[in-house]
């Protein structure tokens, strides 16, 4: 009985933090505490992709009119009626028996050595050692692990690793200029161009150059680099940037791995940017001018079109559909 009243309370409180996300009134410091309580287990995230799916099947029976203002915040799902109808279908879930729904982002099937994401794919990948590793949209990795050593080779894209804490193995990422070294902890790697960006939530990460010899055990006084928890550092192959933040803004440069964006008065180039890595058909701007316009709000990587509506509401700018392309363009 104990055991039962526990799940349903998980998945009472899930079901809080989903219609609380999508009623376009979420703060900060509730954001974090979403990634927290799903960070506290697997059965935690589990409850959570659970919901999102049964509130991804009731937005498309269920759709708010489009607004005629334009609003400081353009959050796409947000009005209190969609948010309140969404806890409503969310209540009557809990009230019969759970269906097996899934996870929002299935465990990828094993693969020897080599893993990988198309465009606007998400998968997670457990390793041997049982590390878990999350690579986000097309993404790809390579794994060697052999004697004291846990290799991964980061290929391309982005990848949320959890490593598994084992003090006789190094677990070594190699991104091409920099090789990044841990015994075990939980932190982010974004491979970009020439750039490479790390941002660590958990444990203690040492950087050097992928040119110095690797050994079994990692000498942390002797690194070229260490990134703490709650630290963010950004490196190319002749410099790099290191910025201790806070525990919130680590977790903002892993939110994809719950399916959204949260963006707080960014430049629209920057968030069309963020979202094309996830399309096939991308979104073009008219002229830099356009670029430079702001907009905020908490938008979903699965429906990638509604922030198309979002900016139209938001923002003097009209989108203009092609057969290969989107274009958006200054309003008359």
């Amino acid at each position: 009985m104990n055991s039962e009243n526990n799940q349903q309370a998980m998945r009472q409180q899930a079901a809080k933090f989903v219609a609380r996300l999508y009623s376009g009134e979420l703060s900060a410091q509730e954001e974090n505490q979403i990634y927290t309580w799903c960070e506290h287990s697997a059965a935690h995230q589990q409850e959570f992709d659970n919901m999102l799916s049964i509130w991804d099947s009731s937005s498309q029976l269920y759709q708010t009119p489009k607004a005629t203002s334009k609003p400081i915040r353009a959050y796409w799902f947000s009005g209190l009626a969609a948010s309140v109808v969404g806890a409503v279908i969310l209540v009557w879930f809990l009230a019969i028996p759970k269906q097996n729904t899934g996870p929002l982002y299935q465990a990828s099937t094993h693969r020897p050595n080599h893993y990988q994401t198309t465009i606007g794919e998400i998968s997670t990948v457990n390793l041997p050692d049982g590390s878990m590793v999350t690579l986000n949209t097309n993404s790809a990795i390579t794994i060697d692990f052999t004697g004291t050593q846990r290799r991964v080779w980061l290929d391309k894209g982005e990848v949320y690793f959890d490593v598994a804490k084992d003090p006789n193995r190094v677990f070594s990422i190699d991104t091409g200029h920099k090789t990044i070294r841990v015994i075990g902890t939980k932190f982010n790697v974004r491979k970009s161009n020439e750039t490479l960006k790390v941002s660590v939530s958990e444990g203690l990460v040492a950087v050097q150059s992928s040119a110095q010899p690797s050994s079994d055990q990692i000498e942390f006084d002797n690194a070229e680099t260490l990134l703490p928890a709650g630290s963010i550092g950004a490196f190319t192959g002749t410099s790099e940037v290191v910025a201790k933040v806070t525990f919130q803004e680590t977790l903002t440069e892993q939110q994809w791995r719950q399916g959204v964006f949260r963006f707080d008065n960014e430049p629209l180039a920057k968030v069309i940017t963020e979202f094309n890595r996830y399309r096939l058909k991308k979104i073009t701007l008219q002229n830099e001018r356009l670029g430079k316009l702001k907009i905020s709000g908490v938008f979903k990587l699965k429906d990638g079109d509604s922030i198309l509506s979002a900016i139209e509401a938001a923002l003097p700018v009209n989108v203009e559909r092609y057969p290969k392309y989107i274009e958006l363009t200054a309003k008359n």
